[in-house]
């Protein structure tokens, strides 16, 4: 249990083109009182048929932080993100320490392979319709009642060639530091197709401690393995549980 019972809030930041409801089973788990879960929404849903969706990784995450900076009062926090969510979470956190803003008290990285690998991504995003759904349902993670309706295809499919774009074609700033002076956990897939070495690295962009757990599954384990990695969290950050979560591998 954190000292004096001091609530610490989780923003959590999902994959592209994924929503944040993906956290929403998590807040049922969890007991708001000393770990309040804020499944942060990186593409506001109100979008306007005129606006037009970024596909630079930089104005998306500038937008986050607009967004997210007023939040971050004296209440202690922690950053969860899940694929491109991981990426957010960190150069979030690394504009946070450029703009001598609140850090996280921990960064959680889940399926996120390290920034200098993301040159290894095969660039999908620009593909025909047919042939990006099909990259999309090889990939997993969008629902097949998703992908075989046409309507909500086309409220969707917009905002997830837009995530992809932006982090397929993402470089990391070389102008700012590298290594953030946050404690890091790395959660991984041992049937995902990240290679090792771009999630070890993840010691190179980390100036406190760096943990790994491999988790049971592919690239989107997330969806199955929600009580191993609460049990982790929560024991990261010394949270007292709501219920009694056991950790299996």
């Amino acid at each position: 249990m954190r000292k004096g019972r001091e609530k610490m809030k989780l923003f959590c930041f999902p994959y592209a083109g994924g929503l944040p409801g993906i956290y929403y089973g998590w807040k049922r788990v969890l007991s708001p009182a000393l770990l309040e879960i804020d499944p942060f929404e990186v593409r506001p849903s109100l979008q306007s048929d005129s606006m037009v969706l970024s596909t630079s990784f930089y104005e998306v995450l500038e937008d986050v932080y607009t967004r997210i900076t007023p939040e971050l009062g004296e209440e202690p926090f922690a950053f969860f993100g899940h694929s491109m969510g991981g990426l957010i979470a960190f150069e979030l956190t690394r504009k946070l320490l450029q703009n001598g803003k609140p850090l996280p008290q921990h960064l959680f990285l889940s399926a996120s392979r390290v920034p200098h690998a993301y040159h290894k991504l095969v660039k999908t995003y620009n593909l025909p319709h047919n042939e990006f759904i099909e990259s999309l349902r090889k990939l997993g993670g969008t629902p097949d009642e998703v992908l075989d309706n046409q309507e909500i295809l086309e409220l969707f499919l917009p905002i997830i060639r837009a995530d992809f774009q932006a982090v397929q074609t993402y470089e990391m700033n070389p102008e700012l530091p590298q290594q953030i002076p946050v404690d890091m956990t790395v959660l991984f897939g041992k049937e995902d197709s990240i290679e090792v070495q771009d999630i070890v690295a993840w010691r190179d962009y980390c100036g406190r401690e760096c943990k790994f757990y491999p988790m049971p599954g592919g690239h989107f384990f997330i969806h199955h393995q929600m009580n191993p990695i609460l049990a982790i969290i929560q024991d990261t950050l010394k949270v007292e549980r709501a219920v009694a979560i056991r950790a299996q591998f």
